[in-house]
């Protein structure tokens, strides 16, 4: 299983600088007159007069402040396209990876680690022959595989919930310029080694967006309660011995 976890590490990378949200960020009404409502619009949160070290830590602890989010985008993995949906509650999530033809579902709650790749992920990332990458998914079906505890390849896919290390640059960090993304204010945190964090300037100071040349990566839905983030009946669990 030692391809797999080359895989891991190239599907974790995500650009260094991984984030990207939506928080929101309405511009408040100009008053018209003396009784005029207050408006509910969030204030200025006064990240983008601190160092570009103070806006990423306050990115970290809202995030994890948040518990819960989605992240959802494309970058390159090793020249080719990955593609991620992934729902995160703390240490549980809910999701996909796919890096060309190779897709694997993941899932952790209840404790437990789970995956369901598709046949080409067998073949590709965890370098088992087509006749039994064949043999494996019909075993499979539709069910989940139980992670062992004591499988470090596969449990390195569920790293990609850790926050410090999905906001974490991969050379220096320096401030960039502000940014309108949507309708949401930002300011830029550069990353020495390619690719720009994007920090809400307004409300919580969550990560908007991280952009590079190879695509763009978002984090939407904080605090959400995400109903279909729980563990599976053991009707749809199947236990290879992984």
């Amino acid at each position: 299983m030692k391809s797999i976890a080359a895989s891991a590490v190239a599907f974790l990378a995500v650009g260094g600088l991984l984030a990207g949200c939506n928080s929101k960020d309405d511009v408040a009404p100009a008053a018209t007159q003396a009784a005029a409502p207050t408006s509910a619009a969030p204030a200025d949160n006064g990240v983008a007069a601190l160092t570009a070290d103070q806006i990423l830590a306050k990115s970290k602890a809202a995030l994890t402040s948040a518990k819960s989010f989605r992240v959802k985008g494309s970058t390159d993995a090793d020249g080719q396209k990955m593609q991620l949906d992934l729902e995160i509650n703390g240490t549980d999530v809910l999701g996909k990876i796919a890096v060309g033809k190779a897709v694997i579902e993941l899932l952790a709650a209840g404790g437990k680690h789970y995956i369901r790749p598709n046949q080409a992920f067998w073949t590709t990332m965890g370098g088992a022959s087509a006749a039994d990458a064949k043999n494996i998914a019909n075993l499979m079906g539709k069910r989940w595989v139980v992670v062992s505890a004591k499988n470090k390849d596969l449990n390195s896919f569920f790293d990609i919930v850790n926050i410090d290390e999905m906001l974490k640059p991969q050379g220096t960090a320096s401030k960039g310029t502000a940014k309108q993304i949507g309708e949401y204010k930002t300011i830029g945190l550069k990353d020495s080694e390619g690719g720009t964090l994007y920090v809400a300037t307004v409300g919580e100071p969550y990560p908007i967006q991280e952009h590079d040349s190879d695509g763009d990566i978002n984090f939407t839905e904080f605090g959400k309660t995400f109903t279909d983030l729980k563990a599976p009946a053991a009707a749809d669990v199947v236990d290879l011995n992984l």
